[in-house]
């Protein structure tokens, strides 16, 4: 592993449970010298990626903020599909996600809120569970095989606590195929009480890749007004949209 590399995997130290890390915990995770860790950890709050908080405590530094504006202004699927999701949002009143599978995990890139505010479980930028929520089975489902063998066996199956960990290999990939075939993915209370997702791929042009996905989200009561057909119909519609938009970009 090179410097580089050594360095940047502090970063993985930070997730949603551990918000703050200690100098002893980076010690510790790394196996490195004492004088080799502090020696990284001046390197990244140099950089503004970390920064100290209290005594021998750290969390991610401002220049993470900068990068996170920076990618929101020339993400590709964002520029594709900004003014598609907003169009979708405003005509369905229905809050409209991007996700993206990076590095086995999905996240919200991007959330349009309608008028009606929603009390989400997961954000923008808050990684999803594998295959709970509309948004996580379409980008799971549209894995390869081998990939997707792979996250099932150490992600789902052998997670005691996600609700298909008791499922067969089988069973899992009928519903993947299933979702494939499709082409979109309907949920209800998988991520939050109360709401309702309706998911489709958006895939790279001239393939079968998806490089994100659109997820509409509302209650029942919403859906029921809308009618889930209508609600897919429109969802594909913008997904596919977004896609014919990328291929213009260079992705």
């Amino acid at each position: 592993m090179s410097t580089l590399s050594k360095i940047l995997e502090i970063l993985d130290f930070f997730g949603p449970d551990s918000l703050q890390v200690s100098a002893e915990t980076i010690l510790e995770r790394t196996g490195l010298s004492k004088a080799t860790v502090y020696r990284h950890v001046r390197d990244l709050c140099d950089a503004g990626l970390i920064t100290r908080v209290g005594s021998g405590n750290y969390s991610l530094g401002p220049r993470i903020i900068e990068l996170d504006w920076m990618m929101r202004q020339y993400d590709p699927i964002l520029i594709a599909g900004r003014e598609a999701m907003h169009q979708l949002a405003e005509e369905t009143r229905l809050a409209v996600f991007s996700s993206v599978f990076y590095d086995d995990r999905i996240i919200n890139t991007y959330i349009v809120e309608p008028t009606e505010s929603f009390a989400f479980h997961f954000g923008r930028g808050q990684p999803i569970p594998l295959f709970s929520g509309a948004q996580s089975k379409v980008l799971l489902s549209y894995q390869k095989g081998r990939r997707l063998h792979k996250l099932f066996e150490e992600k789902i199956a052998g997670n005691a606590n996600h609700p298909y960990h008791d499922w067969s290999w089988q069973e899992f990939f009928r519903a993947t195929k299933k979702i494939r075939k499709d082409g979109y993915c309907v949920t209800s209370n998988e991520l939050t009480g109360g709401l309702k997702g309706i998911a489709a791929p958006i895939l790279r042009p001239g393939t079968k890749e998806a490089v994100g996905s659109i997820c509409a989200v509302g209650t029942e009561e919403m859906f029921a007004l809308l009618r889930d057909e209508s609600v897919i119909g429109r969802v594909t519609e913008t997904a596919d949209r977004i896609a014919i938009n990328l291929a213009t970009t260079a992705f």
